[in-house]
């Protein structure tokens, strides 16, 4: 697309110019990955057709002098350092939106792209469509999952309600583990004062990426990590070896201020949430814990259908830039490489790219698309317990030293869903689908039907919706299949008559008269077992 920056921005140019000439008040220009915008000052939003009017070839005089576009008069700031080029004549509207960039100051964002050529234009849309596919922006978008705006600020994101049922049932599964394992939720604050940071040793290694401000004679930081509130929830009282060792799991929000550069999508945010977990114990049970999780972590992987070959495991050693003495890093290092070679268990080691207070073990994910992504993480940390001066009573009634095992099973939230929309191309498992069945009346003498059918399914938990629109039933097939949802209930007469549906699954897969009964089982067995296939429909074709 890179080849296409100049042609774009000058299609831009003449698209602002024209909006000029109808007596519009386009404020800025710039461009996007794949695309230019165009930021007009204005009251009331616009439809496509509206902004569509536009979108023409015509002659304008104009010079661009420091960043601003002079014509007539009239000036527009131009972001970026690319320089109009070309003989637009060919433009497609791809997106309109609003956003507030100061108070009482609305903008529309008018999101296009221009071509000297149909045939160009006719290849980029189908590559956007391809792209589509397989970018979870662009999935989030469609589907309604999660959105940023510059109102709020780059990398922060807000989770419209479809993607907060994906977060809640992604949390609500590793509550499962976390319980199978012996896990005590907590909940910790976003802001501590920085002593607590200076203590943890992030003050000085992550001070770069963090939120610090002054109030009330106070320092404050948002944080990054949630381990130091684990730590003081540790020390709140005495512990005893009998306690240990002690879980504790927080979906915790951390906020790291990453350059504005790197930010992308899911992928890459300023903020988001860990499914964060400290295991406080002693020495002599390091093993067995790593042990534990390093097989915990495989089977939750393997529940999003990630296993074999499509998972690797690497061990990251000291960094350059690190806390604690050679001894500690010795024997926490030790400790993970002993149980990942009594496993059996292929690894890689990563010279120097362990966390700045202790050496971990990452596991790794391939994609559909065969990307390796990193997701969960295991860390033994020798370190936080000597500077917060962590103790246990042993049975002798002598104070020692806990260790610290952090664990992410996820890692962020947030990313991974970017890499599970991704991989799955917005055709996410049925227990995690936001809409998971669609109810499609053939006409409305079926409607009442359909009524019934939603509420028997609803009655059971299961996220429904029903298509009422009077779109063909092919586009509204076509829609399911676009939004993600897993099945389609087709009701005609012969349905309604016998208490029965059509369904239609992915893959162009279609079952005729299937009583309601068998079908709300069986898609209920699918989704408590958390099959990443749609078994409902294999079993239902026998």
């Amino acid at each position: 697309m890179e080849s296409y920056r100049g042609l774009w921005l000058k299609g831009a140019i003449i698209m602002a110019l024209n909006m000029i000439e109808e007596g519009l008040t386009p404020v800025e220009i710039g461009l996007g990955e794949r695309d230019f915008y165009i930021d007009l000052e204005s009251e009331t939003a616009l439809s496509l057709q509206e902004a569509e009017r536009f979108a023409q070839a015509k002659s304008h005089s104009f010079e661009i002098k420091d960043g601003v576009i002079n014509s007539n008069g009239k000036q527009i700031i131009v972001q970026g350092d690319a320089s109009p080029s070309g003989d637009p004549k060919y433009y497609k509207v791809l997106n309109i939106s609003v956003h507030h960039p100061s108070a009482g100051v609305q903008l529309v964002r008018i999101r296009g792209v221009s071509f000297e050529t149909k045939e160009q234009l006719e290849d980029y849309l189908q590559w956007l469509e391809k792209a589509s596919e397989t970018d979870h922006r662009i999935i989030g978008e469609r589907m309604d999952l999660f959105s940023f705006h510059d109102e709020s600020g780059p990398g922060l994101v807000l989770f419209h309600p479809k993607g907060q049922l994906i977060r809640n049932e992604m949390i609500n599964y590793m509550r499962e583990i976390n319980d199978s394992m012996g896990y005590q939720e907590v909940y910790t604050s976003h802001v501590f004062r920085t002593v607590l940071w200076k203590i943890s040793g992030h003050y000085e290694a992550y001070r770069d990426k963090m939120l610090i401000f002054q109030k009330d004679d106070d320092e404050l930081g948002i944080k990054p990590m949630n381990c130091p509130a684990h730590i003081l929830i540790y020390k709140s009282r005495v512990r005893s070896y009998r306690d240990l060792p002690l879980r504790f799991s927080e979906f915790g929000n951390v906020y790291r201020w990453e350059k504005k550069g790197e930010l992308y999508g899911l992928l890459r945010t300023r903020g988001f949430t860990q499914d964060d977990g400290h295991i406080f114990l002693r020495e002599d049970q390091i093993k067995e814990e790593i042990r534990k999780l390093v097989t915990k972590t495989l089977d939750v992987l393997g529940k999003f259908g990630f296993s074999g070959d499509d998972v690797r495991i690497n061990l990251s050693t000291r960094p350059d830039e690190s806390i604690g003495t050679d001894e500690q890093w010795d024997k926490a290092t030790k400790s993970l490489l002993d149980v990942l070679k009594e496993l059996g268990t292929p690894f890689v080691v990563k010279e120097k790219e362990g966390a700045f207070y202790g050496p971990k073990i990452d596991f790794d994910i391939r994609d559909s698309l065969n990307r390796w992504w990193q997701l969960s993480t295991i860390q033994v940390d020798f370190n936080l317990p000597e500077r917060f001066k962590l103790e246990y009573v042993d049975e002798n009634g002598n104070k020692r030293r806990p260790v610290i095992v952090h664990r992410a099973i996820y890692g962020s939230l947030d990313r991974m869903i970017a890499i599970l929309l991704e991989h799955f191309r917005g055709k996410l498992p049925t227990w995690l689908a936001p809409v998971q069945i669609r109810v499609l009346p053939i006409s409305e003498d079926n409607v009442e039907y359909a009524n019934k059918v939603a509420e028997v399914l609803r009655e059971n938990r299961v996220r429904t919706e029903l298509d009422l629109t009077g779109d063909t039933l092919s586009k509204r097939i076509k829609r399911g299949y676009d939004d993600g949802v897993p099945y389609m209930l087709i009701l005609g007469k012969k349905e309604s008559s016998e208490e029965k549906v059509t369904v239609r699954a992915r893959g162009n897969i279609e079952v005729r008269g299937v009583p309601l009964s068998r079908f709300v089982k069986e898609v209920l067995e699918e989704i408590k077992t958390r099959d990443v296939e749609n078994s409902a429909i294999k079993r239902i074709q026998g």
